[in-house]
């Protein structure tokens, strides 16, 4: 029987490689995309270049993304025999989970490997906007004694202490239970969350996390925001955030936020 063909997008792997080679290529023929812009890929597929493969594997997050968007104008052209799409990176921004499902086809991403990295630079963008770090370093960096001087005294008047605010997480999950932890534990601050799935007694009890049932009412009460959701038409914004959103301070760990950022301070 043929083995079930895997099309591999990205760079060559650089890790586990005797599980590649003894039970991965076993199983599977892996065929690389060759292409190196969306224009070219999409040509590949409408040739059926690659055939009538099974599943598509990006072992990295930072290549990979040579045919951009993963839309519906990709995701028709996919041979009726795909069934799974696995791809490195926590977040799946760059692909249109919905039209995949139309399909029949399942994303699986990469939870969990990045969980400790991105807490860590979450614990610092929150520092960093309570203490105005950014600033103080992009004056620093100026080498002029004066600019420096002068936005340090500043700093000195508009900075804050991060304990004993209130953190409000939007979707309480793996990174974001990290992030509350150590924003609770180093820095002291209170933890409030909001999500569409309420976490269990026992991790809101470890965490000391307080549920909120709505957007707004976490907005009300936070000091900072800290966003842990993908963008798509589903979270972009919600009715009644409106009007609270303003006087807070925000942070996301969604590394593909890029726009509709204009109603928060973000760091």
């Amino acid at each position: 029987m043929a083995k079930p063909v895997v099309l591999h997008i990205g760079e060559p792997i650089k890790y586990n490689h005797d599980f590649y080679e003894s039970e991965f290529c076993r199983r599977f023929k892996v065929i690389r995309s060759e292409e190196s812009d969306r224009a070219s890929f999409i040509q590949a597929l409408k040739e059926r270049k690659y055939g009538e493969f099974s599943a598509i594997y990006r072992p990295h997050f930072q290549t990979g993304g040579e045919m951009g968007q993963w839309d519906d104008e990709l995701i028709s052209l996919l041979p009726p025999s795909v069934r799974i799409f696995a791809s490195a990176g926590a977040g799946f921004n760059w692909a249109d989970v919905d039209a995949l499902g139309r399909r029949k086809i399942w994303y699986a991403n990469g939870a969990g490997a990045s969980d400790e990295a991105v807490s860590d630079t979450g614990l610092y963008m929150i520092l960093s906007v309570f203490r105005n770090f950014t600033r103080s370093q992009l004056a620093a960096r100026t080498c002029d004694p004066k600019k420096f001087n002068d936005v340090h005294k500043l700093t000195a008047t508009i900075s804050a202490n991060p304990r004993g605010h209130i953190l409000g997480i939007v979707g309480l999950g793996n990174i974001s239970k990290k992030l509350a932890y150590k924003a609770s534990t180093a820095l002291g601050m209170e933890i409030h969350y909001y999500d569409v799935v309420r976490s269990s007694p026992e991790v809101e009890e470890a965490l000391g996390a307080i549920f909120h049932d709505s957007l707004h009412s976490l907005l009300a009460v936070a000091d900072c925001v800290s966003l842990h959701t993908p963008l798509n038409k589903h979270t972009v914004t919600e009715p009644g955030s409106e009007g609270v959103i303003g006087a807070i301070i925000g942070v996301h760990t969604d590394q593909q936020l890029r726009r509709s950022e204009a109603p928060l301070g973000y760091n």
